[in-house]
């Protein structure tokens, strides 16, 4: 009987001999696997996803490979994994035997070995797996692709954790390895797979195609009805979400769906800033090591083209996987490393063509732009059948730069799909108009902002010039994308000396970026600079080397717009001549120039919501508010109590004494109470009270209810109850408020800036008061959440300002009922849910957190706050509960 007969057929004999029999036959099964696929051990291992040395040491050393090992070549090799595994179970026994303990017995039970049909959903999902992987190497030389591959997959380092019944999310800029580090914890899931049923196949999930589905509904068309098994799942490209506020209903499904389901895990890919993204869910992905690049280079080269690169400097390119493999791209066709981040990048997917030149007809050429504003419309991959004949989609395919998956067509990396969208837009087959839309705008930005940094000669330029007009909000957040040194290495360097008087010609280069903002702007760039009869007021400018001075002129002083005027250098320039006077560094290319226009126009801005003088409806909220407190500034002789009703007949004569000032000079400000008003304020004032009928103004918010003797602090005259309403009114009337202020001010481009991040919304909080024992000046503080409400919508009606509230008949709990969009619930919680609550409330990285005190000394109401409409962004509503305000 040989070796092979005596392993399968019974016994084996004990200790080491036993153990060196059984092992022998598993390396003998294995090695035969491989001579009958025909491969390399380098091809194995690629195929396998394991390092070449795991390999190696399998096939030839006397260590025993893990169950993961044996089954993940057993995939490859087309072996039994069964026979393997029994091989397998037999060394390590024997290997325990011949230690005389009980090290090494530890093996899975066969009940636990995957059916065959979990085989089979792996072998489909490492295929994958494999097919994703080498859709990242498609710009590496075909005879380096294995190399590099088995390079990527022996780097040692520790694997991401992501515990079970946790979701995590790797945040990192583009070509940083997200991807490959989720592909790593994928494998890890597969392997895992491979060897237990008990342990689900892992999912990779595109981000986009989550939006219409949702997260639960795809885990059960992959898993049935088991949800019950431990396994992984990969979110790739949260980025791509559209529109970006989808990208966080997204990570909460994906937070349900680990709370209910725990033992399961969810890991995420995103770019910074997108995603309401908690500290404790972030995973930071680190810059590669110089070492590092350097090593791939070598790897994906060779040592010939290598030696050209250690003589330059190449630390930025050598810190991202994909730079990397672009530069080596670049290296393999002759090319150099004297060349910008956007220049490389934009030549990766052209690499990729060159090397398959002869088979890509200008048909293909010209459908890969078409392809791409398609995939960028549709916020995914579109159907292949009615994008073109069936030889167009065989030629899109040989390019290496677009896969089809059954009949959806789409692009092998998100890099080609914006590389192509970017020349789309250069060339016309996308309109940027259209693409800069509200609605378009999320799925567009990263090709926008692409072409802008890309496009040769005067382009790039004209792309900015249009995108500031069709969409400021757009434009700015390009600008923000681009304003790293890599971004501006594309931006052509202005020059003065050859444009007529070059304080003029640069004068005009200016004005005429913030001529363009206003105009994106609308009824709100009116506001936001000096115009006289919708004419932005006349420039005096003076340059001296690379500083400019802009002086703004008053009304009738200056003849043209533009105006040279030397001296402004000395601080000259009479006041009766100029309102304003501005001195700065010149930008310095085109790019810059638009981070000046809008920084100018920004900080007016900034005033104007620091101020409240930005327009909002007649009856809202913040209209009311700016309404008492304008009068009680005007009135402020009168020494009114904080809560005094003011006299509309009084404010009235007041107003039009001032008004009387107002229209006899340009410009005009008051000195009053501490407080600084201007000719804007009086006018609004003038016009609020041309609408109000009634005798009198009464403050936004009722008066204490207590007369506590020896009170010290204004909120200590406030009952829990009247202080529980007033922050239930508060919190509603800011939301409510700022949903007005967006759709008035920004009506066009809310989306894009990010204004309806959190929309439709829910606010969840608690309120905290100061028990009898407590220090006495310790104030009230309110905390809260903020939620997206998928349930709600943003075309229910807004929240008004006027409730009526009931107690129950306990006492415990008030019901506030607004109107039907907005339903504010408050309960007394136990003391023994107190501690509860303020912990639950602690966990929220978002609440707003106050005092920290021990728990016993508070009063605590829970709140559940639906606002159903209230436009929300988390940065901008911060409430320190302060009655008296």
């Amino acid at each position: 009987m040989n070796s092979r007969e005596e392993c399968t057929g019974g016994s084996v004999d004990e200790g080491a001999g036993g153990q060196r029999a059984a092992l022998a036959e598993l390396q003998v099964r294995l090695s035969d696997g491989l001579a009958a696929m025909g491969l390399s051990v380098t091809q194995l291992a690629v195929r396998a996803g394991l390092g070449r040395t795991t390999v190696s040491n399998a096939l030839n050393q006397a260590s025993l490979p893990s169950p993961q090992t044996v089954a993940a070549l057993c995939r490859v090799l087309k072996l039994e994994l069964r026979e393997l595994l029994e091989l397998r179970r037999r060394a390590a026994g024997a290997i325990a035997n011949a230690a005389g303990s009980d090290a090494g017995r530890a093996h899975l039970p066969s009940s636990t070995v995957p059916s065959s049909a979990q085989q089979a959903a792996l072998e489909l999902a490492v295929r994958r797996s494999r097919a994703r992987i080498q859709a990242r190497l498609s710009s590496t030389p075909d005879n380096r692709r294995d190399d590099v591959a088995a390079w990527m997959l022996s780097q040692s380092g520790a694997v991401v954790t992501v515990p079970a019944g946790s979701a995590k999310v790797l945040v990192a800029p583009m070509g940083a390895g997200k991807s490959e580090k989720a592909e790593r914890w994928w494998g890890e899931g597969a392997a895992r797979a491979g060897v237990d049923s008990r342990v689900a196949v892992p999912m990779w999930l595109d981000a986009r195609d989550l939006v219409k589905l949702g997260l639960e509904a795809a885990v059960r068309d992959a898993l049935g009805a088991d949800l019950e098994r431990e396994c992984r799942i990969v979110i790739d490209n949260l980025e791509l979400v559209s529109p970006p506020e989808a990208s966080d209903r997204v990570l909460e499904q994906a937070r349900q769906l680990v709370a209910t389901w725990p033992t399961m895990s969810v890991l995420a890919t995103a770019r910074p800033r997108v995603g309401q993204v908690e500290l404790h869910e972030r995973i930071d992905v680190a810059p590669w090591p110089i070492a590092r690049g350097l090593d791939l280079l070598r790897c994906a080269v060779g040592d010939a083209a290598f030696q050209a690169v250690r003589d330059h400097e190449t630390r930025q390119l050598l810190t991202s996987p994909l730079l990397v493999h672009a530069l080596a791209s670049r290296l393999a066709n002759g090319g150099d490393v004297r060349v910008s981040t956007p220049e490389l990048l934009a030549g990766l997917a052209s690499t990729v063509l060159r090397r398959k030149r002869r088979s890509v007809t200008p048909e293909a050429r010209s459908n890969l732009p078409r392809l791409a504003a398609l995939v960028l419309d549709s916020g995914g991959q579109v159907k292949a059948s009615s994008f073109g004949r069936q030889h167009d989609l065989w030629e899109l395919e040989e390019t290496g730069l677009v896969v089809q998956e059954g009949d959806r067509l789409g692009f092998a990396l998100p890099l080609f799909e914006q590389h192509f969208g970017a020349q789309a837009l250069q060339d016309g087959v996308a309109r940027l108009e259209e693409a800069a839309g509200p609605e378009s705008f999320p799925r567009w930005r990263y090709a926008i902002a692409f072409a802008v940094d890309t496009a040769a000669g005067d382009v790039g330029p004209n792309l900015m010039l249009r995108l500031v007009r069709a969409n400021p909000a757009a434009a700015s957040w390009v600008l923000d994308e681009l304003s790293g040194p890599a971004g501006q290495a594309n931006m052509r360097r202005r020059r003065w000396d050859r444009d007529g008087d070059p304080a003029v010609a640069a004068g005009w280069w200016l004005r005429d970026a913030v001529l363009a903002w206003i105009e994106g702007l609308g009824g709100l760039g009116s506001r936001l600079a000096r115009q006289y009869d919708e004419v932005l007021a006349p420039w005096g400018v003076c340059l001296d080397g690379e500083f400019m001075w802009v002086a703004e002129g008053r009304r009738g002083v200056l003849d043209v717009e533009v105006v040279a005027r030397p001296e402004l250098r000395r601080g000259g320039g009479a006041r009766s001549q100029f309102c304003s006077r501005h001195g700065f560094p010149l930008p310095h290319d085109d790019l810059s120039r638009w981070v000046w226009a809008r920084n100018r126009l920004r900080k007016t801005l900034s005033a104007g919501v620091h101020r409240r003088v930005l327009p909002v409806p007649r009856l809202s909220p913040l209209a009311t508010e700016r309404t008492w407190f304008l009068a009680r500034r005007v009135l402020s002789d009168q020494r009114l109590r904080d809560d005094a009703p003011i006299s509309v007949e009084d404010l009235r004569l007041s107003v039009n004494t001032m008004m009387k000032h107002a229209e006899r000079a340009e410009w005009s400000t008051w000195e009053v109470g501490g407080d600084i008003l201007d000719t804007d304020d009086v006018l609004w004032l003038h016009t609020e009270l041309q609408h109000t009928e009634q005798d009198a103004l009464t403050a936004p918010r009722p008066p204490g209810d207590l007369r506590t003797a020896g009170a010290r602090y204004l909120w200590q005259e406030y009952s829990p109850e009247l202080t529980l309403s007033i922050a239930t009114a508060v919190l509603r009337d800011a939301l409510t408020g700022y949903q007005q202020l967006v759709e008035t001010s920004f009506p066009r481009f809310g989306h894009a800036l990010g204004l309806y991040s959190t929309l439709p919304a829910r606010a969840e909080g608690l309120l905290i008061l100061p028990g009898p024992d407590a220090p006495a000046d310790w104030p009230p503080s309110l905390e809260y959440t903020l939620h997206t409400d998928p349930a709600a919508t943003l075309s229910a009606p807004p929240a008004r300002a006027a409730a009526d509230s009931t107690s129950s008949s306990a006492g415990s709990s008030w019901r506030t009922r607004a109107c039907p969009s907005v339903t504010v619930t408050f309960s007394e919680p136990s003391p023994r849910a107190t501690s509860a609550s303020q912990s639950a409330a602690s966990e929220c990285a978002s609440t707003r957190r106050a005092r920290r005190t021990n728990a016993s000394r508070f009063k605590q109401w829970r709140c559940c706050i639906s606002c159903k409409s209230a436009a929300i962004h988390p940065p901008c509503v911060h409430y320190r509960l302060s009655p008296q305000r």
